[in-house]
């Protein structure tokens, strides 16, 4: 049985000859995250996606907080933007952490 496997940060996408899934998790195999039928269309985009899941996290929680120190989020077109575009971000990053918010 043949393996192969792609590294992320902190996760491996594994295939396994005759299998019909893309597995993520830790390199022992004892910590899958996700199981993902290779059959679907976007697989293997997906298996990358939920694979790179953690650093995506903490660069967007560092530029989010980053960017709140730095941005001008006063009334003019600029900040407006800027404010809403950190609301999106800060909305995300609740959602990854299982929370939502109400009022940002």
């Amino acid at each position: 049985m043949k393996t192969k496997t792609i590294k992320t940060e902190s996760w491996i996408i594994s295939t396994i000859e005759d299998t019909d899934c893309l597995m993520i998790g830790g390199g022992d195999g004892s910590d899958i995250v996700a199981d993902i039928r290779i059959d679907h269309p976007d697989a293997e985009q997906n298996a990358h996606l939920i694979a790179s899941a953690p650093e995506l996290y903490e660069a967007l929680k560092r530029l989010t907080e980053e960017a709140a120190k730095e941005l001008d989020q006063g009334a003019t077109d600029d900040g407006i933007w800027n404010c809403k575009r950190l609301a999106d971000a800060r909305h995300a990053l609740a959602h990854a952490e299982g929370r939502e918010l109400g009022c940002i």
